[in-house]
C-alpha cells in the first residue's frame, strides 16, 4: 500500500492471548499511535495531525521537552562558558524529532520505562566509530535525564550507568623534555613554542592557559581564577626556577615582539598598539583564542611526529609533582580542582612504576647520606 511508503512510519507486531497478532501503527519510534487502517483517509489524516503536531516544537511532555526545559535551568546556566557551548550542540541532537533515529520524540511516560534503554543505545550507537563522540552523546543525555529525574519529572534515569565506548590508558602520554625539545624546534615562532612549555610547567586547562595575565604573577606562584569554576577556585601554580626562567624568556621576547608592531605601525601609520596583557600571545601581540593555539599546537607536534596532545601537559604537570612527592589534596590546592578530580587525573595519567622509581631513588639518597 502505499502509504507504508510514508518515511519514519513504525510498523509494531503484538500477540494476544489467543496466539493470533494485531499490527500497531505508529507516526514514527516513540511516537503517537495512528488511527484506522492503513491507507485509508483515517489513517493519513491521523498521520499528518501527528507531523503537524511534530513541527509545532517540542513538547513538554516529550524528551525534546525536557531539554528545553533543562536548557533554562539553573544546572545548566551555571556551567562554563566553553562547557555550555559544547554542550548545547548536544542537547540540540538530543532534542532532534526528525528521522526514525532521533529520540528528542519519545514520550516522557516512554522515559520512565527501561526498557527505552535499547532505543536510548541505539541512538548512541549512531556515533560507534567515533567512541569518544558517542560517550560524550550519553552523557548529555544522561545529565538531562538525571537532571529530570532530580527535578521529580522522571522516575528513573535510563541512560544511567552506561559503560563507555572508548577506553584509552594514557599514563604513559606526558610531555618528555625530548618531545617539548622537538616541538620547539618545529614551532614557527617562540609564541607557538611557548604553549606547551607553558602547560608543562603550569598543567592548567586551555582556557585557562591562554587567559593567564602578568598580573597573575607573582613573586612565588600564579594565581589564576579557573575558568571551569567561573572563578571561584584558585589555582596556585607555584613558579618552579624552570617556570621563571620561561616567564622571563616569555617577557623579554613578548617586549622584542612589541617593539616591532608599534615600529610597523609608525611605518603604516596606523594607532600604536596596546601591549598585550596576558602571558602568551600571538605574533600580532594579541591574546591567543583557545582554538588558535590548540590548532597552533596540533600542526606543530604533527610536523614534530609527537603524538601527544596540549592536555597531556596537565597530566604532565600532575606527574611532576606526584614524583616530588606531593599529595592528592596538595596537588589539587595547586591546581585549583575538587580532590576526587585530582585523583581521578592521577589514576588516569601518572606513570606509577615512574613514581615508584623516583621515590625509591630518593629512599636510597636520603639513607646514603651522612648520619
Amino acid at each position: 500500500m502505499a502509504v507504508l511508503r510514508i518515511k519514519g512510519l513504525n510498523r509494531v507486531k503484538k500477540r494476544r492471548k489467543d496466539g493470533t497478532e494485531v499490527v500497531h501503527w505508529y507516526a514514527w519510534k516513540g511516537g503517537p499511535p495512528l488511527k484506522g487502517k492503513p491507507g485509508s483517509a483515517e489513517f493519513i489524516a491521523s498521520y499528518n495531525e501527528a507531523v503537524a503536531q511534530r513541527k509545532a516544537g517540542p513538547q513538554n511532555d516529550t524528551l525534546a521537552g525536557l531539554v528545553q526545559r533543562y536548557r533554562t535551568s539553573p544546572e545548566f546556566q551555571g556551567l562554563a562558558d566553553s562547557t555550555r557551548k559544547e554542550w548545547a550542540r548536544w542537547l540540540d541532537r538530543v532534542a532532534e524529532d526528525k528521522t526514525d533515529k532521533d529520540i528528542g520524540g519519545l514520550p516522557v511516560k516512554l522515559l520512565d520505562d527501561r526498557r527505552v534503554r535499547a532505543d536510548l543505545l541505539e541512538w548512541r550507537d549512531q556515533w560507534a566509530n567515533r567512541p569518544r563522540s558517542a560517550d560524550y552523546a550519553i552523557q548529555v543525555l544522561s545529565r538531562v535525564l538525571g537532571w529530570a529525574h532530580g527535578r521529580g519529572l522522571l522516575a528513573i534515569n535510563a541512560a544511567a550507568g552506561t559503560e563507555q565506548l572508548y577506553s584509552s590508558n594514557r599514563a604513559d602520554q606526558i610531555w618528555t623534555r625530548a618531545e617539548v625539545s622537538a616541538f620547539i624546534d618545529k614551532a614557527p615562532s617562540p609564541e607557538v613554542s611557548y604553549i606547551i612549555r607553558l602547560a608543562c610547567l603550569t598543567g592548567l586547562r586551555r582556557e585557562d592557559l591562554v587567559t593567564v595575565t602578568w598580573a597573575q604573577v607573582g613573586d612565588l606562584a600564579i594565581l589564576k581564577p579557573t575558568g571551569k569554576s567561573r572563578g571561584q577556585k584558585v589555582a596556585r601554580i607555584p613558579l618552579l626556577r624552570e617556570t621563571k626562567d620561561l616567564l622571563h624568556e616569555i617577557r623579554a621576547q613578548q617586549a622584542q615582539r612589541y617593539a616591532e608592531l608599534i615600529d610597523i605601525a609608525a611605518r603604516k601609520k596606523r594607532p600604536t598598539p596596546l601591549p598585550c596583557a596576558t602571558v602568551l600571545s600571538n605574533t600580532r601581540g594579541k591574546p591567543w583564542s583557545v582554538n588558535g593555539a590548540e590548532h597552533q599546537v596540533i600542526d606543530t607536534k604533527t610536523s614534530a611526529g609527537i603524538d601527544k596532545h596540549l592536555h597531556d601537559a596537565r597530566g604532565t604537570f600532575a606527574t611532576r609533582l606526584r614524583k616530588a612527592g606531593l599529595t592528592a589534596p596538595e596537588i589539587a590546592d595547586i591546581m585549583g580542582w575538587e580532590e576526587d578530580r585530582v585523583q581521578r587525573l592521577l589514576s588516569t595519567y601518572v606513570d606509577q612504576d615512574a613514581v615508584v622509581q623516583e621515590l625509591a631513588e630518593r629512599i636510597e639518597r636520603n639513607e646514603s647520606g651522612p648520619r
